[in-house]
């Protein structure tokens, strides 16, 4: 008798996009005629967009956010202004509310700074949108590492990594006071023969002295259907990881081929059951820009047609703005010799990764350097049929054990459209999609975990310990009514 083979796993994707006005990783497709990025600055656009991943059954739209422009190649943002690249940017948030108000499932994962961002503020927002879209909002947690933003915002520099990170800690214990101790769940009583809305007993004025915030008062906003929204977060450092395994419930992670992002999927897994978190709980993510056709020779049409589009100095921009190295003193067609200058030895990581991936060791110019970083860039960029590109999804998700796919596009919506009709079809045959969600009309927790019922963040995580609790006589003393 033959051994049961395992059952498939259940893989997530997210259409991962900025709110820009312009393409974002693919500096220059714009000179698409299908493309409508240039449109983002209109509500059709994204309403298009939400109606497109609920069709497809999409886990979630991944808005990534910024605070500055880039000024590193060429040290002005001349060249990514022309590439129409991460610039002309509209603050995501203001978007949601009209895309949940044409959808009943998709969740929406927004980025949002604890470096820049007051948290009490941002709490609230978050809460707000969790109420509007009926518990449908996911918060990426940066901290911010560009000094642009920095600069932008009124400060100097960044703070070093590190304390960025001790920071961001602080920041999320009091989101977790604000959103999990500060109303009781049967605090909102709506009592017409009372006559109480909500009981004052049951919400707790927040006292709150760290390092690094403080605040007095109470949370102005009523318990939303998930509390806490569902935690994403970038960042493979030791202090990333660190952070990851305590906070996140979904993390983004780099890399072009399975063996360079394997390590850091078990190490957090590892580091989250030390914790005493189910491992599997957390869910693993990495950017990935498909380019398919119904055939191999239509792929391959459509990757021409980019190659075309490509915009090599937006490209190189691109890397400049990841890396912090200017490539533009570097004639564009001569061999990319580098002479050991601080921060180079980062350009020959990444041109080594590159090389692995493509399979070829052919010598590296500026001009292709920026080509490749116009054409999916750090993220695996596989041509082919919906089979052959499936093909590269499984390989991700058993040699890195990764839960589901950021999906960047070259042409929107272009390339969304064919991720919905071709390759989703594809994944479903092979059991790793469905047919519908999990939970239709749940929240974005419940669809993540597959399990109906539970909005709220997991009883294993560290958010736990803020639960709300009675008042003791002493709180309720400070809370200016009986306990």
């Amino acid at each position: 008798m033959e051994p049961t083979k395992p059952a498939p796993k259940r893989i997530y994707l997210n259409f991962f996009d900025y709110a820009c006005t312009g393409s974002h990783m693919s500096p220059g497709q714009w000179r698409d005629p299908a493309d409508q990025g240039h449109t983002k600055d209109r509500l059709e656009y994204w309403i298009n967009l939400a109606q497109l991943a609920e069709r497809g059954k999409i886990s979630f739209i991944f808005f990534a956010d910024s605070y500055g422009g880039q000024e590193v190649y060429g040290g002005n943002s001349d060249a990514q202004l022309r590439a129409g690249n991460q610039t002309a940017s509209m603050d995501p948030m203001v978007l949601i509310s009209a895309m949940a108000a044409v959808t009943k499932t998709v969740g929406f994962g927004v980025s949002a700074s604890t470096s820049y961002l007051n948290p009490s503020i941002l709490a609230r927002t978050l809460s707000s949108l969790d109420h509007l879209t009926n518990g449908r909002i996911a918060w990426n947690i940066v901290t911010s590492w560009a000094k642009s933003a920095a600069q932008s915002l009124g400060f100097d520099d960044v703070v070093p990594h590190d304390e960025r990170y001790a920071v961001a800690d602080e920041y999320m214990d009091l989101c977790y006071k604000l959103w999990e101790s500060t109303w009781a769940d049967d605090s909102v009583v709506w009592d017409r023969e009372r006559g109480v809305a909500f009981e004052p007993e049951k919400v707790k004025k927040l006292e709150h002295k760290g390092k690094y915030f403080k605040m007095s008062g109470r949370f102005q906003t009523h318990p939303s259907p998930q509390r806490t929204p569902v935690l994403f977060q970038a960042g493979t450092s030791k202090s990333g990881r660190a952070f990851a395994s305590k906070h996140a419930e979904a993390i983004y992670i780099g890399g072009l081929y399975p063996a360079q992002s394997a390590d850091s999927v078990r190490q957090i897994r590892a580091d989250a059951a030390a914790r005493g978190r189910d491992p599997k709980s957390l869910k693993f993510f990495v950017g990935i820009s498909p380019i398919l056709g119904a055939t191999l020779e239509e792929a391959e049409a459509k990757y021409a047609r980019a190659k075309e589009n490509a915009d090599t100095i937006g490209g190189l921009a691109v890397f400049a703005a990841y890396t912090g190295i200017d490539l533009s003193q570097y004639p564009l067609d001569d061999l990319l010799e580098l002479k050991g200058k601080p921060g180079e030895d980062a350009v020959h990581s990444f041109l080594a990764a590159f090389n692995h991936n493509s399979g070829s060791d052919v010598p590296w110019t500026p001009r292709r350097l920026g080509e490749t970083m116009a054409l999916g860039g750090f993220h695996p960029a596989p041509v082919g049929t919906p089979e052959m590109v499936a093909d590269v999804f499984e390989e991700w998700i058993r040699d890195a054990d990764v839960d589901g796919f950021n999906i960047s596009y070259l042409t929107s919506p272009g390339s969304f459209e064919d991720v919905v009709d071709l390759l989703r079809p594809e994944l479903v045959k092979r059991g790793l999609m469905w047919e519908d969600y999990d939970v239709p009309n749940g929240t974005l927790r419940e669809n993540l975990n597959g399990n109906v019922g539970r909005k709220r963040i997991p009883a294993d995580h560290y958010a736990e310990q803020f639960r709300w609790k009675a008042s003791t006589t002493a709180e309720a003393a400070l809370n200016g009514h009986a306990g």
